[in-house]
């Protein structure tokens, strides 16, 4: 988290930006065994508690093409537009799961 999520978030904000930045510690791992065709229910993770300013991480720890595991997210808050969060293994992606409705 310090040595990579943390200095790629500065980047985004920019050096201009002074911040902090704090972390859920142990970090909450979700497993989605493949392949499946059953979906878990789309969500937005303010459901269950999580606060407004928290983003996700994904980081496919296997092939997705072979393991038929997906993740789908909306681009932003109730834009109706789902769309696959396509990443190769040991890729990582970000999102605002929090607010944007997502499924796996």
């Amino acid at each position: 988290v310090c040595e990579v999520v943390c200095p790629a978030m500065k980047a985004k904000l920019g050096p201009e930006s002074p911040v902090t930045f704090y972390y859920q510690f142990p970090p909450t791992l979700r497993l989605q065994p493949g392949p499946s065709r059953q979906f878990r229910r789309v969500h937005r993770d303010a459901e269950y508690g999580h606060q407004d300013g928290e983003v996700n991480f994904w980081m496919p720890l296997t092939d997705p093409a072979k393991t038929q595991v997906t993740l789908w997210v909306e681009s932003s808050p109730d834009a109706g537009d789902f769309k696959l969060f396509a990443l190769d293994h040991g890729s990582v992606g970000m999102f605002w799961g929090t607010n944007c409705p997502h499924r796996g």
